[in-house]
């Protein structure tokens, strides 16, 4: 590996780790500012005045958590591309692609903070208030397709840099075999949230989660070989 390839495997990879400890914080974030429970769509308007600024918080973390783990995926497209040019582009176009459909339903606030201050406006009629909780309800459905679909094809991409780290001489086999693990959580994940509406979907986020950390650590450590 050359010194230029050196420097992006060190930065992607350095990348990858601070978008999963992003994430990860946004997590801890959640259980301490608003709580893990599911609430109803009427529950959740009610509340979301008192957590407005902790979603915004969120949300926001999340969409720049997505924009680290593309500079990693980008980054290990270039590390790989030399010894597996077909199976990394492959993989490179599925990553990035997933993760900008996941960005796209990253910041949900901007319709939410909408319907709640319609919601909760002294002068908005009772009639309008089962519509406002089925606009509620819509709007988060387009979130969940949204993640549904990143989940989907994330994995695939995850899978092909496995293979195509198995066949590079630099990385270690077990990084790539802990890629392929990953892959196949991310896509149980997916299909369940295909066939039916499922918590299951959130292993997806995780297997993304701990590939980034896992292999950005790798990536990372690739600068100093």
């Amino acid at each position: 590996m050359d010194i230029q390839d050196q420097s992006v495997s060190k930065l992607s990879g350095l990348a990858g780790l601070l978008g999963s400890a992003l994430l990860l914080g946004v997590f801890a974030f959640l259980s301490v500012f608003v709580g893990l429970e599911t609430l109803d769509a009427q529950a959740a308007l009610e509340r979301y005045p008192e957590i407005r600024w902790a979603r915004i918080i969120e949300n926001t973390a999340y969409l720049f958590a997505l924009a680290l783990w593309a500079l990693h995926s980008v980054g290990l497209f270039a590390v790989l591309r030399a010894d597996s040019p077909g199976i990394s582009l492959a993989a490179v176009v599925m990553s990035v692609l997933g993760l900008a459909i996941l960005a796209a339903g990253a910041i949900p606030h901007t319709a939410e903070t909408v319907i709640s201050d319609l919601y909760h406006a002294p002068e908005t009629a009772a009639e309008l208030m089962p519509v406002l909780i089925v606009a509620w309800e819509v709007s988060l459905g387009w979130i969940d397709t949204f993640v549904v679909t990143g989940i989907v094809l994330t994995p695939v991409g995850l899978l092909l840099y496995g293979i195509a780290i198995l066949r590079a001489p630099h990385f270690g086999s077990w990084t790539g075999w802990a890629s392929i693990l990953f892959a196949i959580a991310g896509i149980y994940a997916a299909v369940a949230g295909l066939i039916e509406e499922s918590d299951i979907v959130g292993v997806g986020i995780f297997a993304l989660v701990f590939f980034h950390i896992v292999i950005g650590w790798a990536s990372f450590r690739l600068s100093a070989h």
